[in-house]
């Protein structure tokens, strides 16, 4: 009798050793797996995404991630998305921030719509830098744009150097994007 009283809360002390080591496994694989799952379905830098021509809505064509320029800027939206179009007036300042810095870096906006969609979308919210539509769907899933608005800086390579996900606005956010891009002089408040 005196060994089954013993055993007992042994076998106690036991089990909640094995809960708390298995509640804290369970907590880390599910760290991973969400880790993984980002890193699955959103963009990252060091990411690779490939190059890529399609016509913009001025009827001009735009080389992405392709050795055209040292860096561009990416800009990913679609038209129905109210964070993209607030987005607009910061991603147009640092568009004109890219042009003035004389060739180092361009902004290209990509749209998730159709061509058509995209050149009414530019034309109505006055975009200045080239605007394209993914040429198809596979391309905008390599560069994991199933949220947007989207901002990428992506180097000559292919390699994204820096990713955001959500509105831009002036402050950290845009400052993040501009040393990224490469631009020592800040961008401009106003137009």
């Amino acid at each position: 009798m005196k060994l089954k009283t013993l055993l007992a809360p042994a076998a106690l002390a036991v089990a909640a050793i094995l809960i708390v080591v298995l509640a804290t496994r369970v907590r880390k694989l599910n760290r991973e797996n969400e880790e993984l799952f980002r890193r699955v379905t959103r963009p990252y830098a060091g990411m690779y995404v490939p190059a890529f021509s399609a016509p913009t809505t001025d009827g001009a064509t735009v080389t992405v991630a392709g050795p055209a320029r040292a860096r561009q800027v990416l800009f990913v939206f679609n038209r129905t998305c109210p964070y993209c179009r607030a987005s607009i007036p910061a991603w147009t300042r640092l568009g004109a921030a890219l042009e003035a810095a004389g060739g180092r870096g361009a902004a290209v906006g990509l749209s998730l719509d159709p061509p058509d969609s995209a050149r009414a979308y530019a034309a109505r919210n006055g975009l200045r830098y080239p605007v394209a539509a993914f040429p198809d769907r596979r391309i905008s899933a390599l560069y994991r744009t199933r949220t947007v608005p989207v901002t990428m800086v992506v180097d000559s390579g292919g390699r994204v150097l820096y990713s955001r996900i959500g509105e831009l606005k002036d402050g950290p956010a845009m400052d993040s994007v501009r040393a990224a891009a490469g631009l020592t002089a800040p961008v401009p408040a106003t137009q």
